[in-house]
Parts: C-alpha cells; structure tokens; sequence
C-alpha cells in the first residue's frame, strides 16, 4: 500500500506523457481525452491513497507537482500552440522566407501559446508553499484550467466555433488564463468534511449544475462550467474564505 499513492502519480506523468506525444504527432483527439480523464482520474486519487496508506509526506508532494506539470502544465500548452497554428509552423516558415508572409513575428504566434505551461508551473509553486491552499484555492488549480483549453482544443478541432480560429481570440484566452492561474482570488475547492448538505452546499450545488449542462451540452459545456466556477467563487467569496484556517 505504501507505494499505490506514488504509482498513481506516476500513472498520470505517463497519460500526460503519452498526451503530449500524441497531441504533436495529430492522434485523433478522442484518444488524448481518455489519457486526459485517465490523468484526473490518476491525480484526484493518489492524495486518497496517500492518506490511506498514512505514507503523506514532502516526497509524494514535489513528485506530485512534478508529474502536474506535464499533465496540466506542458499538454495545455500544446493544445493552445496547436490552435494558434503551431502545428504547421515550418509551413509558415516556407510561406516567410517565400514573401507570403511580411510579418515575420506571426509565426511566432503559437509560441505564445506556451505561456500557459510557464504559469502553470509558477501556479505550482505557489501552491506548494501557500498551506491557505488546503482549505481553498487561490486561483484557477492547474486541472481545472487544463480541462477549459482542452475544451477549447476539442472544439477547435470539430470546427464547433469559428471564434476559435481567430488568433486575437486564442491569445486573449491564453492570456486570461495565465492570469487566472496566478490569480490572489479565493476560488471553491472540492474538499469535503463530511457529506452533509449543510456544510458543502456550494459545492454540492455546482456539481449538480455541472452533470445537468455536461448531459445536455457534453464538453461545449465546460467553458460555461469554469466561468459559472469563477462567478460562483466571486460572489460566495466570504464563505469560502471563512472555511480556511482561523487566526486569533
């Protein structure tokens, strides 16, 4: 039992490992979102083990980090250079040395899109050394922001919304993102006492809000769901924060 916590956390480096290959090499998207649920799946219950096994420590926590990293670090990343043209960067680059581009800093567009793995791991940093974190989080957790641009990958590569194949749009959402991540903005965790409605009725709330929109509009929804996320976070602010620690 004392090695399952960190076996799972390995599961979900090599699912985000092979995600990332197969997101550059162009793998038919469905195969990337079973590795991405394989991941969340992974890394939701490796802190589970961890407690059950009473193996909680500083070395299942960095190794932790390290693994979330790649999964919701460097695959967002990806998805986000992939939708700003980065999979036919050196097309762009025979099409500027060729004249047909005079913009020679629009090919550096998907680059851009990297941003999201840079501030990611500055989330991660935070995170691991801010212990208001394990009551709620402050700022958009790296999971949550890797399922919005996977959201938005997924779509992109249906064709679902032309929105997605202006590069200002994506850039916006890549900035947005970036600061979301880093944000000082106290936002709901899913960590529960005890089962009682009484004590986790927000979160009991959301997650009934999230399962009728994801039947109804399955992952056109998840855009939705991160915004309803923030606003909900926003407005229930006190709440949130009157769960954390109290000083004297």
């Amino acid at each position: 039992m004392k090695y399952l916590p960190n076996t799972l956390t390995l599961a979900n480096l090599l699912c985000g490992s092979i995600a990332c290959i197969l997101t550059i090499i162009k793998t038919p998207i469905n195969y990337i979102l079973i590795l991405l649920l394989c991941s969340l799946i992974f890394d939701f219950f490796d802190g589970f083990a961890a407690r059950l096994a009473k193996v909680s420590g500083d070395f299942g926590k960095e190794l932790d980090s390290l693994a979330d990293i790649v999964t919701f670090g460097v695959l967002p990343g990806l998805f986000m250079f992939t939708m700003l043209g980065g999979d036919d960067f050196y097309a762009r680059l025979n099409n500027l040395s060729n004249g047909f581009i005079h913009n020679k800093y629009i090919v550096l567009f998907p680059f851009l899109g990297l941003l999201i793995t840079l501030f990611s791991a500055l989330r991660l940093a935070k995170f691991n050394l801010d212990e208001e974190q394990s009551y709620y989080f402050k700022g958009l957790p790296t999971p949550a922001n890797t399922i919005l641009i996977f959201s938005l990958y997924y779509l992109h590569q249906s064709h679902t919304f032309l929105l997605l194949d202006n590069c200002w749009f994506l850039l916006s959402i890549t900035a947005l993102s970036s600061y979301l991540l880093v944000a000082n903005i106290p936002l709901l965790a899913f960590k529960f006492k005890n089962f009682k409605w009484k004590d986790n009725s927000l979160v009991f709330s959301f997650l009934i809000i999230c399962i009728v929109m994801l039947i109804f509009l399955k992952i056109s929804a998840i855009p939705l769901l991160i915004l309803i996320y923030l606003i909900l976070s926003i407005i229930f602010r006190k709440k949130i924060i009157s769960n954390g620690p109290k000083t004297t």
